[in-house]
């Protein structure tokens, strides 16, 4: 078996093709460049092909083609902490949960919005900033829409709601 040059496509030329050609999308490239590899006859020369590509592809700044064609996106708006308190026990990926536990405050302030009274002293109480909250023990006074609602974390992922001049209640975020 000889190792002699062929004028057919080297890496070398490949490489060079690749960063000549900015224009070309960069998915276009790659297939080009993986076809003009596989169409080498020789299988120690085709191999060295693709063991080009590999290398170029691991010194190559990771930049997705669509963001490098993308205009600059607007900055992202933060979080209020407030909206994602009690927000782990609503439904969520693995990745989510993670990253809300994290970030989770201790205790949480807001007023009321509007208040359902429910069987038994207890209350769908929704709140300033959107949140819903249900009781699962019973108000000793009815929320009424501008009352003080202070929501604190409670043992083994409970809640506790005091509203208004009320007695902490355990609570359940609905939404």
């Amino acid at each position: 078996m000889s190792f002699k040059k062929t004028p057919s496509l080297t890496a070398a030329t490949l490489l060079l093709a690749l960063a000549v050609a900015p224009a070309v999308p960069q998915a276009a490239r790659a297939a080009e460049s993986l076809a003009s590899c596989r169409a080498i006859g020789d299988a120690t020369q085709r191999l060295a092909c693709y063991d080009g590509l590999a290398a170029a592809a691991a010194n190559a700044p990771a930049v997705p083609a669509a963001t490098a064609n993308a205009a600059p996106a607007a900055p992202a708006m933060p979080e209020d902490p407030t909206a994602r308190f009690g927000k782990e026990k609503l439904p969520r990926t693995e990745e989510q949960q993670a990253k809300d536990d994290a970030e989770q405050d201790e205790e949480m302030h807001s007023t009321v919005a509007s208040a359902v009274a429910l069987p038994y002293r207890l209350f769908a109480v929704t709140l300033a900033n959107g949140q819903t909250w249900v009781s699962k023990e019973a108000l000793t006074f009815d929320p009424k829409p501008g009352d003080e609602v202070r929501v604190m974390h409670g043992l083994f992922g409970s809640y506790s709601m005091v509203v208004g001049r009320s007695r902490p209640a355990k609570a359940t975020r609905v939404s």
